[in-house]
C-alpha cells in the first residue's frame, strides 16, 4: 500500500513518480472538496501540488494508494473537541482510549463504544413507544372508524376499520442507531474485535428495527426523558459518524478505514457547545440560528452562534467561526458577519479563529462593532478561559 502523507491546510509537492496523472484526476474529481490539486506546469517544475482544505482523515484513491491527512493539532485535542461537540462526556472516552496514537484509531474506538452501548441497551430492552396505526381487523381494537367500516360493510366486508396505537421499539430513536451501524459494518476496521462488536450490534437491531437512511441533523434537538436518556450520547456518536463518513467515502476492497473529518464543522460545533456550557448564567447561546430573508427568492441566513441576554432576549452578538489560519481576517468574512448583525440588529459581530496566527482586528461599520477573537485549539486547554473572559468583556 502506497501512502501519501499530508497535513491539513499545508501544500505538498509530489513528483510524477509519486502520483500518476490518472490518480491525480481521480483525486480532483472525487475528493476535490477535500484536497485541491494543482497539475504539473513549467512553473511547478512538472510536479503536482496537493493541499488539503480543512479536512483530516484517509481517502482511498486506488487499490494500492491511500492519502492520509493528519491534523495540525494534537490527537488529544481532537478527543476534547469531540467530547464537547457531540456530547460524549458520559462515555468517559479518555478512560478507554488513552493509547490512541492516530485519528484512525480514534474512529475505531468510538465505533466500538457505540456498538457496546447499543448491545447493552438491547440486553436491557430497547426503548419503545406508541405510534398511531390503522387497519381492517377482525376484532375491535382502539377506535372504530365508523365511515370506513360502514362503507366496507356495504361491500360485504366482515372486518372493522380501526384506529389504534401500537407499542413498538421500531421508533426513530432506534432507527438512527440501526442506520449508523448499517453504515459502519461495511467498513474494514483493523481490529477484529471492533468489526465483531459492530456486526453483533447491527444484527441485534436488524430483526426488529427498520433500517432506513438517517441524516446527521436527525440526531440533534431530540426529546429525552428518564426512559431514553442514555440514547443522547449514542445519538451524539451517530451524528459524528453520519457527518464524517459521507456517501463519497466507501470501503470497497481496501484494507483500511476510509473517513474524513470536516474540521470547520467540528470547530464550529465544538465552540457552540463549549460556550453553551461555560457562558455566565445571564447569557443564552443559540447555535445555527436560521433567518429567512424578505426576498423574492428563497434566501436564508444560517448563523453559527447567536448570543442573547437571557432575561430580555436582546441579541448581544453574532459569532461566526472561521477555521482558518490566515494572517488577517478575510474581507468576505467581515462582510458576512456584519450582514448577520444587521439582520438581527446586533451591536457586536465577532469572528472566531482557531489560532493566534490570525492577527486580531477591531473595526466599526455603521453602528456595528466587528472584532476577531482566538479560540486556540492547539493548546492543552484550548485557551478556553482566556477566550471566554475576552468574549464576555466584549459583549457585556
Amino acid at each position: 500500500m502506497r501512502v501519501i502523507e499530508l497535513t491539513e491546510e499545508t501544500p505538498s509537492v509530489l513528483a510524477p513518480t509519486e502520483l500518476t496523472q490518472e490518480e491525480a484526476l481521480f483525486v480532483h474529481k472525487r475528493f476535490g472538496a477535500q484536497v485541491a490539486v494543482s497539475f504539473p506546469t513549467i512553473l511547478t517544475n512538472n510536479c503536482y501540488a496537493l493541499r488539503p482544505s480543512g479536512y483530516v482523515g484517509q481517502l482511498p484513491i486506488s487499490s494500492d494508494l491511500l492519502i492520509r491527512i493528519s491534523p495540525k493539532i494534537p490527537i488529544a485535542n481532537i478527543f476534547g473537541m469531540l467530547e464537547y461537540a457531540y456530547n460524549l462526556t458520559s462515555f468517559k472516552l479518555f478512560d478507554d482510549v488513552v493509547d490512541v496514537a492516530v485519528i484512525e484509531d480514534l474512529f475505531e474506538r468510538l465505533a466500538s463504544i457505540l456498538a457496546r452501548r447499543v448491545l447493552g441497551r438491547v440486553r436491557k430492552g430497547l426503548y419503545s413507544s406508541y405510534i398511531a396505526d390503522e387497519g381492517d381487523l377482525p376484532f375491535l381494537r382502539g377506535r372504530i372508524a365508523i365511515a370506513e367500516t360502514a362503507r366496507g360493510m356495504l361491500r360485504g366486508a366482515t372486518t372493522l376499520s380501526c384506529q389504534y396505537e401500537e407499542h413498538t421499539a421500531d421508533v426513530e430513536d432506534n432507527r438512527i442507531l440501526a442506520w449508523t451501524l448499517y453504515c459502519l459494518r461495511k467498513l474494514p476496521f483493523k481490529r477484529q474485535s471492533v468489526q465483531r462488536d459492530v456486526r453483533q450490534a447491527y444484527l441485534a437491531l436488524a430483526g426488529t428495527i427498520t433500517v432506513t437512511p438517517a441524516e446527521a441533523r436527525e440526531c440533534v434537538n431530540r426529546f429525552y426523558h428518564r426512559l431514553n436518556d442514555d440514547y443522547e450520547p449514542m445519538h451524539g456518536l451517530c451524528r459524528l459518524f453520519l457527518e464524517h463518513l459521507g456517501p463519497g467515502i466507501e470501503a470497497g476492497e481496501h484494507l483500511f478505514l476510509p473517513y474524513i473529518v470536516d474540521m470547520p464543522i467540528l470547530f464550529e460545533t465544538f465552540v457552540a457547545q463549549w460556550l453553551k456550557e461555560r457562558v455566565p448564567s445571564e447569557l443564552q447561546v443559540t447555535p445555527h440560528y436560521r433567518v429567512r430573508l424578505d426576498a423574492n427568492v428563497n434566501l436564508i441566513f444560517d448563523m453559527d452562534i447567536v448570543v442573547r441576554n437571557k432575561a430580555t432576549e436582546q441579541v448581544l452578538a453574532i459569532l461566526d467561526t472561521k477555521y482558518k489560519r490566515a494572517a488577517l481576517p478575510d474581507q468576505a468574512d467581515i462582510s458576512q458577519v456584519t450582514a448577520y448583525a444587521v439582520q438581527l440588529h446586533a451591536p457586536k459581530a465577532i469572528l472566531i479563529y482557531p489560532s493566534s496566527q490570525t492577527q486580531p482586528i477591531e473595526v466599526r461599520i455603521g453602528d456595528i462593532s466587528v472584532q476577531s477573537l482566538v479560540f486556540d485549539i492547539s493548546t492543552e486547554d484550548f485557551g478556553g478561559d482566556a477566550f471566554l473572559s475576552e468574549l464576555v468583556s466584549v459583549i457585556t
